[in-house]
């Protein structure tokens, strides 16, 4: 009789178990691609709470250590590959040409966490003030030219550089840039002929356990990085409601940052550690969270408005992109031959606000 009452037990618990796993493969699924920062953290979150199941959706996220450029390709080459992502406004410019993408919403601003690093022993920091309008930046002509710098393709760590450079009236011409992708770049970073490179986090923050330091942040120097939700057309078309719960899932941890990102830091050590191996303090963790400028449901909407023949604030953002890229691009030439300005950016209707609309009705924030 006991073995019984242990069978029947048994048989129902691997019932639900079973039910469980049914009910998920049900659920509308949306694939996302997004990067080994504090955005894609706060996916990464969300679905360790469960908030994309409790919405009837499964958010199938894949965190990626390459750059924007490259998760553009991917998609280009397979586009089931992922139906939204995040990344900089940098890669969709130059890199999603005849790709039917929109923006449908912001993930954060990375300028405060996107750097130039250099070596603590780089005859760069020994020079401050040299550009009266940034007396705090470390650097001069002297100091930078033909040394070699490296970076992520042409990325928000790119334009970075980029613009930092421009301080000191130097471009890429007036230095070795090298090109590597991934988290190789680390590695390269120890060899002693490389003076610094253009990163974001938490690659700067790795690039400090082998002898790098902070010349510059992207906010530093008046630079925005805004990181955007980047949505498939097709997909778009015919899953209103499953991309308005996606952008509610990320909201409500987005309030949950801004309500105390303390609480966050623990779980976030448990993320970076996964996908880096490595521990991250306390103190670098809260400091990362609180360096990503983050949007509410609201918030956002203002920014995403165009009314009275106005163009949105996040059209003339990324305006003021193209134009920097443009620059970047003539000093530091692709082989790829993806790597242009985009065509749509001269259709307005490439940024919707239509999915942060209906996410209202999914959020309670």
């Amino acid at each position: 009789m006991i073995k019984l009452t242990r069978l029947i037990k048994t048989f129902s618990l691997c019932s639900v178990l079973v039910s469980g796993l049914s009910f998920a493969d049900d659920l509308p699924s949306v694939k996302t691609t997004m990067f080994l920062e504090q955005e894609g953290f706060l996916m990464w979150y969300a679905k360790e709470q469960g908030w994309d199941k409790e919405l009837g959706i499964d958010i199938k996220l894949e965190i990626s250590r390459t750059n924007g450029v490259d998760v553009m390709n991917k998609h280009r080459e397979n586009p089931d590959v992922w139906n939204i992502t995040a990344a900089s406004s940098i890669p969709f410019i130059i890199g999603s040409s005849n790709m039917d993408l929109k923006i449908i919403g912001m993930a954060c601003d990375d300028g405060p966490s996107t750097s130039v690093m250099v070596r603590k022993d780089s005859d760069i920091l020994k020079v401050k003030g040299y550009n009266r309008d940034y007396p705090e930046i470390c650097g001069s002509p002297e100091t930078i030219k033909g040394k070699t710098f490296l970076v992520k393709g042409i990325s928000s760590g790119a334009y970075t550089l980029a613009a930092w450079l421009d301080i000191f009236n130097l471009n890429f011409s007036s230095v070795v840039v090298k090109d590597i992708t991934g988290p190789e770049i680390l590695k390269e970073m120890e060899n002693k002929n490389v003076e610094g490179a253009g990163l974001w986090s938490p690659d700067t923050y790795e690039s400090e356990y082998i002898g790098y330091q902070k010349v510059t942040t992207a906010a530093n120097i008046d630079e925005y990085i805004p990181i955007m939700f980047l949505a498939d057309n097709n997909f778009l078309k015919d899953n209103e409601d499953t991309v308005a719960k996606f952008l509610a899932v990320y909201i409500r941890a987005v309030e949950k940052q801004r309500e105390d990102a303390a609480q966050l830091v623990p779980s976030y050590q448990k993320f970076l550690k996964q996908y880096t191996g490595r521990d991250f303090s306390e103190s670098v963790c809260l400091k990362d969270l609180k360096d990503h400028k983050i949007y509410t449901l609201n918030e956002q909407l203002s920014m995403f408005e165009a009314k009275d023949n106005k163009k949105s604030e996040i059209h003339k953002i990324q305006r003021a992109l193209t134009a920097g890229l443009m620059l970047i691009m003539k000093d530091m030439p692709s082989q790829n031959p993806n790597i242009r300005i985009a065509n749509h950016l001269k259709d307005d209707s490439y940024i919707t606000d239509k999915y942060l609309k209906l996410a209202k009705k999914y959020s309670k924030y």
